[in-house]
């Protein structure tokens, strides 16, 4: 214990020596704001923020540029010195020891003057239309550290890894305009204006080419982003909390979720803004309860958000459909409280909505359309999602919720009835029924609409506050228990009888890969299976079923019924040439789509002028001082994890096209703790490249290992994959490994030459079938190389097994075509299918 906390303080240590520019800057921001608060409160401190804060009228009527540096060295409080201290130490910290020192000083001094120069030029902007934002921020002055921050992080960006860079940047950005759009306070645009030219200063100094592309990352990686989006933008609101006064463009949505009986003063004040009544004053007081309840009710839809990114996170589709549903729900509460109502409600109890769309029609227009966007947004990402999370569990959600509110409705109107003399007036069921959609939205919502009925007594006081609050606790509670049981459902059926039916040696080399997220399960009546996938009309087989020795060719033939009883054609993909000669004979037509290449590890042998580029890749690991190590994802240090994501985030980026699917696995399939791993990693620790391999049994025994996940860094050594799978195929040896396939590349196949190194290749097909392999094969081949994947394997000497397609008709060869695209390109946009055909013109 005592060594472990001596190496952690030791190395905190090494990390503060390594940061001397960022203690002068926390340095010089402690002395300078301490400074200013020892000074008596008053006329010298007043006089001290005139100097040193930074504004329109500062600079552009005073001429006073040295404020555009000075004002991010002074903090205005001490209780939030202390915060900006923190976050200055370990965020500059962060980016010294990425940037350097001098790249450090040069960054803090560029994004603090330029952010703010950039602020301002927007005001004067504003300033020249007459916008009333800029006119009542001209005046005001900035103090704010943090500015400098932000800049000189996204700078440091430039400099990191792909995952982190991309993580930072959406949600750095996302976050800052959240503050502009609901605070809209003149340091909130400083500080995105810092960020963007700290994005464009790092660049520069990276000497990295400045690109408007989007970059490509893996689906897990998609939706670890999405969700912060979404988490961030639902706890947007609550920024209105803290600054009520703002003229933000969202500042009218904010103020639905505001408790406005808290502050009596500011709701008068509404009143008398629009020549109301003392009445209208003393309605507006009772209109609500200030109570726990209404403060509940107003946060709980910004939770039950925040729970939906949780869903999103981990891959759950209910998750989206609830986040839509919320973003849809203020869309609406957003367009009745500031559309609807001015249009039909008495003109004396909504001058305050009228008044706002008049002199704030654009910011209204944005309050409504913004979480729209955001629901609109959520449903075209739709397909980063696996299908086990579907429709069906999210109606079925649905469903529930609404026979739940009806339940809960149904229960507070009865209860209100027996209880209606404690309601002023005496509650009806009219006027009960009238007020009910009330009780369970945000309480400002209902800020200006005038009561209905009013409880006095308890048990009336008790229901009337948490009717809603109930309801949507219950809800998030339905949330929570959905989308845990999509992965319990999934875990107790269907993976975990297919995992039965694979360590007993049901299926062949590709068997492993019926178990991965996406695939539907088929079971006969003696527990054999099919695994498959739907596009379009077309049911595709994860490679051949899931059956005893002698059973496969019957339970295809009864799959066959199956799909013909739901309308779909029937196509089993990479199957055994055995399957095939069974299906051949009853009629089925069939085409060689890829070769199976297999290594007999008791047979594999480094010597011969073929192995020599082998050998030479084991020499360079060895002079460069990489070694293998043979592990699980499960078991990896979090170093290391995140070093193998960081691997595949730049390999997915490369591409012109999104990660690939079905029969070719990613990060999620390469966690599975049967999976196994191995790494080569550096005496430094860094990991130069990965393979993964998957699991063949027979009887609950291991007996061989199919590669699946192949990725390496771009500054790794040369000949490092050849590394990794001849010391894989050795490592098999010393387990008893019967054998390792480097699996199939897809849609490639041997001839010629290749396939003349094999033991066991057919002849490659002719006629159309040739000529939609082609197509197919072409089309993929600029970006994923699938032949030249085929070539490299062929360096160990494999066997050749040929993997061919089956189907029954061959008028439904462009469907299945077209359902095998989609199958390995779910997320395949029609951009990306116009990128494919000039790529393949261009071959």
């Amino acid at each position: 214990m005592k060594a472990r906390l001596a190496h952690r303080l030791r190395a905190a240590g090494r990390w503060a020596r390594s940061i001397p520019v960022t203690w002068t800057i926390v340095g010089l921001v402690l002395a300078a704001t301490i400074v200013r608060l020892s000074l008596h409160a008053g006329r010298m401190t007043a006089q001290l923020d005139t100097l040193v804060s930074t504004g329109f009228d500062t600079v552009f009527l005073r001429h006073d540029w040295f404020s555009l540096l000075s004002s991010v060295f002074f903090v205005r409080t001490p209780g939030l010195l202390v915060v900006v201290a923190i976050v200055a130490v370990l965020c500059l910290g962060w980016s010294e020891r990425r940037l350097g020192h001098w790249r450090t000083v040069v960054a803090f001094v560029v994004v603090s003057v330029l952010g703010i120069v950039l602020g301002l030029l927007l005001d004067s902007l504003g300033v020249a239309v007459h916008l009333y934002p800029a006119e009542q921020s001209r005046g005001t002055r900035t103090l704010d550290p943090i500015i400098a921050v932000v800049g000189v992080v996204m700078t440091a960006t430039a400099f990191t890894g792909p995952v982190l860079r991309r993580r930072i940047r959406v949600i750095g950005f996302v976050s800052l305009l959240t503050f502009v759009l609901y605070s809209g306070q003149q340091s909130d645009i400083f500080r995105l204006l810092a960020a963007a030219v700290g994005l464009l200063l790092g660049m520069l100094l990276a000497d990295r080419r400045v690109t408007l592309r989007i970059p490509r990352s893996t689906h897990r990686e998609a939706r670890t982003i999405l969700a912060a989006v979404v988490a961030i933008t639902g706890l947007g609101p609550l920024i209105t909390l803290a600054a009520p006064d703002s003229t933000s463009l969202l500042n009218p949505l904010g103020q639905l979720f505001r408790d406005p009986l808290r502050d009596y003063q500011r709701v008068a004040e509404h009143c008398a803004t629009g020549d109301f009544s003392r009445k209208c004053v003393d309605a507006l007081a009772l209109s609500r309860l200030d109570g726990p309840g209404a403060v509940a009710l107003s946060f709980l839809p910004l939770v039950a958000l925040v729970l939906a990114a949780w869903g999103i996170r981990h891959g759950r589709r209910m998750a989206l459909w609830l986040a839509v549903g919320i973003n849809v729900m203020l869309t609406l509460l957003a367009a009745v409280y500031y559309g609807f109502f001015p249009l039909v409600a008495p003109t004396e109890t909504t001058v305050f909505q009228t008044s706002a769309v008049e002199h704030y029609g654009v910011f209204v227009v944005v309050s409504v359309l913004f979480p729209l966007a955001v629901a609109i947004a959520l449903v075209a990402s739709l397909r980063l999602f696996p299908r086990e999370a579907g429709v069906r569990t999210a109606l079925r959600f649905f469903a529930v919720a609404a026979g739940l509110f009806v339940v809960v409705a149904s229960a507070y109107v009865s209860l209100s009835l027996v209880f209606r003399h404690q309601f002023s007036p005496t509650a009806s069921l009219s006027s009960l029924l009238l007020d009910l959609p009330e009780r369970f939205i945000p309480a400002s919502f209902l800020s200006f609409e005038p009561v209905d009925v009013f409880p006095t007594g308890p048990v009336a006081i008790a229901m009337y506050q948490w009717v809603g609050t109930v309801y949507w606790v219950a809800v998030m509670v339905l949330a929570v228990i959905s989308m845990r049981r999509v992965r319990l459902v999934r875990e107790s059926s269907g993976p975990a009888r297919i995992r039965e039916l694979v360590k007993s040696g049901a299926g062949g080399d590709l068997a492993w890969m019926a178990t991965w997220t996406g695939n539907e399960y088929w079971f006969a009546a003696d527990g054999s299976a099919v695994a498959y996938r739907v596009e379009g009309n077309v049911a595709i087989t994860t490679a051949e079923p899931l059956a005893p020795a002698g059973r496969q060719h019957a339970v295809a033939l009864e799959f066959e019924r199956f799909c013909i009883e739901h309308g779909w054609t029937c196509a089993f993909y990479s199957v055994s040439d055995a399957l095939r000669s069974e299906l051949a004979a009853d009629g089925w037509e069939s085409m060689r789509v890829a070769e199976e290449t297999v290594v007999r590890p008791g047979e594999f042998t480094l010597e011969g002028k073929r192995m020599q580029d082998i050998r030479t890749s084991i020499n360079r690991a060895a002079r460069e001082g990489v070694h293998d190590v043979w592990t699980t994802y499960p078991a990896l240090t979090p170093d290391l994890a995140a070093q193998v994501r960081e691997i595949s985030e730049l390999w997915v980026a490369e591409k012109g096209l999104p990660e690939m699917g079905f029969t070719l696995g990613g990060i999620d399939e390469l966690a599975d703790p049967e999976v196994a791993l191995m790494l080569a990693v550096d005496d430094d620790g860094r990991v130069q490249g990965v393979t993964s391999w998957l699991p063949t049994f027979r009887d609950g025994r291991r007996i061989g290992l199919t590669l699946d996940f192949m990725r390496r860094h771009p500054d790794s050594i040369n000949g490092v994959m050849e590394f990794l799978i001849a010391e894989t195929i050795q490592r098999a040896t010393q387990e008893d490994i019967e054998f390792v396939s480097l699996s199939a590349a897809p849609l490639a196949v041997a001839s010629g030459p290749e396939a003349a190194q094999g033991a066991a290749a057919s002849e490659a097909p002719s006629g159309a079938t040739a000529a939609f392999l082609a197509f197919v094969a072409r089309a993929l081949e600029p970006v994923y190389g699938f032949r030249s994947l085929l070539r490299f394997k062929m360096k160990f000497r494999p066997e050749l097994r040929e993997l061919a397609l089956c189907y029954r008709d061959p008028i439904t060869l462009p469907s299945i075509g077209a359902a095998i695209a989609r199958a390995y390109l779910p997320t395949l946009s029609a951009r990306h299918a116009v990128r494919l055909l000039g790529q393949m013109q261009r071959q």
